[in-house]
């Protein structure tokens, strides 16, 4: 996909840091690898809310047959290390 130009403000003494810690990358080599940084993050933390949404939706039953299994593959991994 083609790069779009963009124009943005910020602190100057955090570009400076940001300068000095670059090694050798360009501005906008830095600025691209933190929005995917910013953007995986974002994605691992709705995956989590989602996650966390389902174990509160499940229903008594449902919720001890989970910790069931949960205990059961838990034990079962701890075995496979030794």
């Amino acid at each position: 996909m083609p790069k779009t130009k963009v124009s943005v403000t910020v602190e100057g003494s955090l570009l400076l840091q940001v300068e000095r810690m670059a090694r050798g990358a360009s501005r906008s080599e830095v600025v691209e690898s933190a929005l995917a940084g910013w953007l995986r993050n974002r994605r691992r933390e709705k995956l989590e809310e989602e996650v966390e949404l389902y174990y509160r939706s499940l229903g008594a039953a449902e919720s001890e047959e989970d910790s069931a299994w949960a205990e059961l593959s838990g034990r079962l991994l701890g075995e496979s290390w030794k």
